[in-house]
């Protein structure tokens, strides 16, 4: 057995137990320095057929450091951006394998955002990530994601603790060879579990000890002068580093520094990585060597490791450029900032390319600190603004706002309104009210910058006339999206028309998407198909899928409204098109939801959902914000008519916390209500209906005025609140004849209107008229083959047709749809069927009678499981059992059918 793994049996075995288990699994090896964490990894990864190894250093490094270890074949600068990044990654580690990523604490955030996706992928089964943590130490990638890397539900963790004095003798013998037993007890006392410490103590055996640091300094002392001199350079590079670089630093041949190179590896303070690179055996001895190396030789050695990267790689700077910062920056305490602020932008500007967003606003933040009041307005500016939109492409939101308030505090006290109009286009309208009115301000601002400049010089050149569209664009959109529908026409329209007379093809892109925004609602719906086309055509114009896509998403959009399904099934084969030439998981998003909500719609309940989950791997972990909306409205929308597992029901929950945009607040709050509905759990339901307030003042987005206020309807008619009906109903009746979607990318389809307006009628007890709609309604789902909604409105139009006192033609209607719900799965509704059937002879159980009784007392769920001693879910279950058979909608029906009967 290695001396790594003395005493460490135990540990092994667990280690060894945890990287078998089914993944995705994150494991977790945490300890001190020098702990053995390390060791007892390679020991157990030795074991496993497919590894792949990394180690992070301390200094970062490259952007998206670990992957460019772990997967070498992708370079993700080529692969477009994160969303293809994250499927080429899942694509190469397919069919499974074990992730061993050392020193995790020091991994860079892009890398970490990238671990932490996959992991919750559903589809990496076969990925086993085990890390090494060193406790206590931390960069800034580990303090944003290590916390929620490490308390998740996927994670296990495996802490070392210093090793028993037993197997700590062991160890020392082991190191230090012939020792008597009195050194050995005092190295074992004094190593306090620790291998690492424990070896550096057995081999100072016979001279002073100290810390470990302090013993790791009097080993190196003890090396020659040649020696000393090439493991304090090397320290100031990294932990694995090239040898033709530390000649450099020293200013000698390669071919001198051999003779120290192999000391240092005997000496065990180096060890061969192969192709001309060596690694610190441990980190601890490269902190220790750079920690003593003395300030004004550190600074020569980093200004010639500097010189030498840029000499060595200029062919390829781009991949030592964050190398190459780092040296400079420890130079420019010796007073040359220029350098440091150069190649820290530098640094960024590669990092973006490479989608590590994280890193370029850090590096950005690094040439500002170094700058300092060196920078005049403008440049202070310009970095500023930089950093924002890296911290928006990384989406801190927070962040990238105040980098671009600064950034335009400072172009204005500088007269650069130009800066201003890059501000404000680097922030998109999100419904967010602060950033929304900021970036408001900023396009107007930038404006009245525009009209002064053309006021003293005459026209505008062409680029500025682009300009000019692009931010009218972008004021449209942030005032639709603060509520100022009104406010929104005018700009989006003007945007629309400069585009249209200038040459540039992505302000126009700008504008026709202002403009689709800005007139969303079906009352819209043919300026929105002219939109589309328009979209359309000018992406096939210039070959661009990504433009054309969004006019194939809007023309779907519209046939939803229409519900026009044969349509869009034709228009999705057009879209797929689009899809295939971006090779963009983004891409295959949109168009996976959009072939879902159609599965749905057509009754493919269980392909409906399996599309769902297959967009949901997609976009796992990316924080794309509108992922788990889309697979939330799927799941509202199957479950309304398979029928809700409780564990579905309870994924539904918000919780109580702010969710910001009008479309999101709604949904989080709608779509349980309406789940808990379907699944008999009235009281629950009416909480998180009455978390949205009064349905008078909801703030409703006009692409989801439909769908919000059909699905209240549909909440607030089985809790029986009448006042709340009739204002629905009222509400949705311009919109008669239409059907239930949402704007922007349906993710489900909830029917025709007139089948909720057939709901509240007879709600309200206007037979006649529900009699009327919910006919419309079944004619209108079988027309346009929308069978499981076929289903629904037969059964509300029977049960209108039972209180008409038309059993004949009620049971005629039901015998007919039955078997496409049983069919389709719909046990809720195949249950609900067989009641109606049954209810024609008017039977309820003896408990049921009793239930109904309490109800047409006026009694709450919770005071009739109180009287009963029953669960207050038994008791909802049962009020649902009653209301099915008897084809009630509402506990009123209820009351009065027993006062009724006495």
């Amino acid at each position: 057995m290695s001396s790594g793994l003395i005493g460490r049996e135990s540990e092994a075995a667990r280690l060894r137990a945890l990287v078998r288990a089914p993944g995705p699994r994150f494991v977790l090896v945490e300890g001190e320095a020098g702990i053995g964490k390390t060791a007892l990894v390679r020991a157990v990864a030795d074991g496993v057929a497919r590894v792949r190894w990394c180690h992070a250093a301390e200094d970062g490094g490259q952007a998206f450091a670990l992957w460019r270890q772990l997967t070498p074949e992708i370079r993700p600068e080529e692969t477009g951006d994160r969303f293809a990044l994250l499927a080429a990654v899942r694509e190469v580690l397919a069919d499974g394998c074990l992730l061993v990523l050392d020193d995790v604490q020091w991994t860079d955030e892009p890398s970490l955002s990238l671990l932490r996706a996959l992991l919750r992928d559903p589809g990496c089964r076969g990925l086993v990530c085990c890390a090494t943590r060193r406790t206590g130490e931390a960069g800034a990638g580990w303090e944003r994601i290590g916390p929620e890397l490490a308390g998740g539900p996927e994670v296990d963790r495996l802490v070392l603790g210093g090793l028993p004095d037993e197997p700590a003798a062991a160890l020392v013998l082991s190191a230090g060879g012939d020792l008597d037993p009195g050194t050995v007890d005092r190295a074992v006392r004094a190593g306090g579990g620790n291998p690492l410490y424990l070896r550096e103590l057995a081999r100072a055996a016979g001279g002073s000890w100290g810390s470990v640091g302090e013993l790791i300094a009097a080993r190196v002392r003890r090396l020659g002068p040649p020696v000393q001199r090439l493991v304090r350079a090397a320290s100031l590079l990294a932990e694995d580093v090239e040898l033709t670089v530390v000649a450099r630093l020293l200013d000698e041949p390669v071919v001198a520094c051999l003779p120290a190179v192999t000391a240092a590896l005997g000496a065990g303070l180096l060890t061969d990585s192969g192709a001309g690179r060596f690694r610190f055996a441990h980190g601890l001895v490269r902190t220790v060597l750079a920690a003593q190396t003395p300030l004004q030789e550190a600074v020569v050695l980093h200004l010639r490791a500097a010189e030498a990267l840029e000499d060595l790689h200029r062919g390829d700077l781009a991949q030592v450029s964050a190398d190459i910062a780092r040296h400079r920056v420890a130079v420019a305490v010796a007073g040359d900032r220029g350098p440091a602020v150069a190649w820290s932008r530098r640094a960024a500007q590669d990092a973006t390319r490479a989608l590590a967003h994280e890193e370029a606003a850090r590096w950005y933040a690094t040439a500002l600190e170094c700058g300092a009041a060196s920078l005049d307005l403008a440049d202070r500016a310009e970095l500023h603004l930089a950093q924002g939109a890296a911290e928006a492409a990384a989406g801190r939101f927070t962040a990238a706002l105040a980098a671009c308030r600064t950034a335009v505090d400072l172009a204005e006290e500088c007269g650069r309104g130009d800066l201003v109009a890059d501000a404000a286009l680097t922030l998109e309208a999100v419904g967010s009210t602060d950033r929304d009115r900021t970036v408001e301000r900023w396009c107007e601002r930038a404006l009245e910058s525009l009209d002064a400049r053309e006021a003293s010089v005459g026209a505008s050149a062409s680029g500025e006339v682009a300009l000019r569209a692009r931010l009218l664009a972008r004021l449209a959109e942030t005032r639709f999206y603060r509520g100022d529908t009104a406010g929104a026409r005018a700009p989006a329209a003007r945007a629309l028309t400069l585009a249209e007379d200038g040459a540039d093809p992505d302000a126009l892109v700008a504008a026709l998407r202002a403009n689709q925004l800005t007139h969303s609602g079906p009352e819209h719906s043919a300026v929105r198909a002219e939109l589309a086309a328009r979209m359309t055509a000018l992406g096939e114009r210039l070959r661009r899928p990504s433009v054309e896509m969004w006019g194939r998403l809007w023309t779907v959009d519209r046939l939803w409204e229409q519900g026009d399904l044969a349509g869009i099934e034709a228009e999705l084969t057009r879209l797929r098109w689009c899809v295939e030439q971006q090779r963009s998981p983004l891409a295959d998003w949109h168009l996976l939801v959009a072939r879902a909500a159609l599965a749905q719609a057509r009754g493919e309940l269980s392909t409906a959902l399996e599309l769902g989950q297959n967009a949901v791997r997609l976009v796992a972990g990316t924080g794309h914000p509108a992922a788990a909306g889309a697979w939330q409205s799927l799941l509202v929308a199957v479950g309304h008519h398979l029928g809700f597992p409780p564990a579905e029901v309870s994924g539904l929950d918000p919780g109580s916390g702010d969710v910001g945009e009008a479309r999101a607040t709604l949904f989080t709050r709608l779509g349980p209500a309406l789940a808990l509905t379907d699944a008999g759990r009235l009281d629950e339901a009416a909480h998180h209906y009455r978390l949205a307030g009064p349905p008078r003042d909801w703030e409703v987005p006009p692409y989801f005025t439909v769908l919000a206020y059909a699905v209240g309807a549909m909440v607030a008619v089985p809790l029986d609140l009448r006042a709340d009906v009739a204002w629905f109903r009222e509400t949705l009746s311009r919109f008669a004849g239409g059907h239930v979607v949402g704007g922007g990318g349906p993710a489900g389809y909830q029917g025709p209107v007139d089948l909720v307006l057939g709901r509240c009628a007879a709600v309200l007890d206007d037979l006649d008229a529900a009699a009327d709609l919910l006919t419309s309604a079944l004619a209108t789902a079988e027309r346009i083959g929308a069978p499981a909604v076929a289903v629904e409105a037969a059964c509300e139009l029977a049960a209108v047709r039972l209180r008409r006192r038309e059993p004949d033609a009620a049971r005629a209607l039901l015998s007919r749809v039955r078997p496409a719900a049983e069919r389709m799965g719909m046990v809720p509704w195949t249950a609900r069927i067989d009641g109606l059937l049954g209810g024609t002879a008017g039977p309820l159980t003896a408990r049921e009678r009793e239930v109904a009784g309490l109800v047409a007392l006026g009694r709450s769920n919770r005071e009739i499981a109180r009287e009963l001693v029953l669960s207050e879910r038994t008791v909802g279950n049962h009020v649902q059992h009653i209301l099915t058979k008897l084809g009630f909608a509402n506990r009123s029906q209820i009351a009065a059918w027993v006062a009724a009967r006495g």
